[in-house]
């Protein structure tokens, strides 16, 4: 649920500042499409999905697993109270330049690197144990043994309570070239996190581009 209303970083948030950040957003999505997985940021339906589970009415550290843009980043700061803190870990350069620039926060540490490794990105800023993992990664397209690293890092760090929300596009089974009648599997991302944290519940977010379903993991 939302914390009480704090703003103190600098953020540019203009009309030109949007487009700017929404061209930045498709520009990077076409040229990294197996990483980013969509052409579309977030919408706010998505990013309530994403963050309502999480309790900002108390001092909490908070890991956002591919903030792009900073969509869901702005968010989160918006509801959490003065003293906590949110690591944002984006490997995209240009996206890590953009939210350094435009979403100034003396609260943020935005991280350019991967979700692989990031319990020695939280220990190495005495971050602690994490109350909640914010991940807007394509678990779907990633090798087994990579999206599988990830979790366990999140597992690791999560504190006792914590949860992860994780969420994975509603799209149509893509049918295989030359076999009409065959489709490629789908990914199971439900079944996957199910390995990991013993309680998980799910809401589809059908005002989003596309659909999508989020998953809200507890430890």
């Amino acid at each position: 649920m939302p914390g009480p209303a704090f703003a103190p970083y600098t953020q540019k948030t203009g009309g030109s500042e949007a487009r700017l950040a929404y061209r930045l957003f498709l520009r990077e999505s076409f040229r990294t499409i197996r990483v980013t997985a969509s052409v579309f940021p977030s919408s706010r339906f998505l990013t309530a999905a994403m963050l309502d589970h999480v309790d900002f009415r108390k001092p909490c550290t908070v890991a956002e697993l591919g903030s792009g843009t900073g969509v869901m980043t702005r968010e989160i700061l918006r509801r959490m109270t003065p003293d906590s803190r949110l690591f944002a870990l984006e490997i995209n350069r240009n996206f890590v330049q953009h939210l350094r620039t435009s979403c100034q926060d003396r609260r943020l540490t935005v991280l350019h690197t991967d979700a692989s490794n990031l319990a020695d990105h939280l220990r190495a800023h005495n971050a602690g144990a994490v109350h909640a993992v914010i991940s807007s990664l394509g678990l779907t397209g990633m090798k087994a043994e990579q999206r599988a690293r990830i979790v366990l890092q999140v597992e690791a760090c999560l504190a006792p309570n914590g949860i992860m929300t994780q969420f994975q596009y509603l799209t149509p089974l893509a049918p295989v070239p030359g076999l009409p009648n065959r489709q490629i599997p789908w990914f199971q991302e439900r079944q996957f996190l199910e390995t990991y944290f013993p309680n998980i519940s799910a809401k589809r977010v059908l005002l989003n581009l596309p659909p999508a379903v989020v998953f809200t993991c507890r430890k």
